[in-house]
């Protein structure tokens, strides 16, 4: 169990630290979001392509049991990280990483209403708690710009879809056991990612050495955490990984804490003692509102 409570924590860690990685590309270096999302993707296909052979079981399963879910997962992450950055663009990292929990309320709402999922009054009751948090993340410091509120709501309706697809992808290689059939999705979705991006590279026109560079810190940081993340779930369940893993927030902020006191402050704004305390309430509000809403 210590070595999935690691796994969980090292990928809360490289997901806060993939959110700075991708501000930096975008507001400082002053590079588009669809330059960052090609240029990382076909970093980490590359990487995927590459260890897809030490999992890979013999044979492969028919392709028509699992592309339809591989497709899903692959868009909607897509369609999810996408507005993530442009959110990122427009706020600090240690303010958008907690909103995240907000993907709580919406996970609840899709599969209530649409896949009749029944939950109890203290699954409500985290929800609201989770509306309570991200209320008060959203005063802590001045109101978030609506763009940022509304590209946060995108992200998290495009990874639950994605996370509910994700589920149908690992089933399709359940044989395997959770651990390999968690990895060989994770490496599955971002080789298939990484060859559906190279298309887009001629609309990038040529770019030049440094900007596949400064696309590397991301690339780098998120595949990591997707890797340890899965692999979390393997060892501890999904349930309490995701527990875990829902500490990015609280890193996140500490990370922006470090790197205003630096002095950086184009990448993480400089706020007083008391704005911190309440983003830290907040982001606490919000664990606590994933924990509940699992344990209950």
């Amino acid at each position: 169990m210590l070595t999935g409570v690691i796994l969980g924590f090292a990928a809360a860690f490289f997901q806060a630290l993939s959110y700075l990685s991708s501000r930096l590309f975008v507001a400082r270096l002053q590079r588009s979001v669809g330059a960052l999302l090609i240029l990382s993707h076909v970093l980490m296909g590359l990487v995927s392509v590459l260890c897809l052979p030490l999992v890979l079981p013999q044979p492969l399963p028919a392709w028509r049991i699992f592309l339809g879910p591989l497709a899903a997962c692959s868009l909607f992450y897509v369609a999810g990280q996408t507005a993530l950055f442009l959110a990122l663009k427009h706020s600090d990292a240690s303010r958008v990483s907690p909103l995240l929990g907000i993907k709580l309320v919406v996970l609840a709402v899709i599969t209530s209403i649409w896949m009749h999922q029944r939950y109890s009054a203290s699954q409500w009751a985290a929800v609201f708690l989770a509306v309570a948090a991200a209320w008060l993340l959203n005063r802590s410091g001045g109101a978030l710009r609506w763009q940022s509120i509304a590209w946060v709501l995108a992200a998290c309706l495009g990874y639950s879809l994605s996370d509910l697809n994700i589920r149908r992808l690992v089933a399709c290689f359940a044989e395997l056991g959770l651990f390999r059939a968690s990895l060989l999705s994770t490496l599955l979705c971002y080789a298939f990612l990484g060859v559906g991006c190279l298309p887009f590279l001629p609309l990038l026109r040529k770019q030049p050495r440094q900007a596949w560079l400064q696309a590397a810190p991301f690339a780098g940081a998120w595949l990591i955490a997707m890797l340890c993340l899965f692999a979390c779930f393997g060892s501890i369940g999904v349930v309490f990984g995701n527990i875990v893993q829902s500490t990015r927030g609280l890193i996140s902020i500490a990370l922006g804490a470090a790197i205003a006191g630096a002095g950086l402050h184009d990448i993480e704004a400089h706020v007083d003692a008391a704005v911190q305390r309440r983003r830290i309430l907040a982001a606490l509000m919000m664990l606590a509102a994933i924990a509940l809403f699992h344990l209950a």
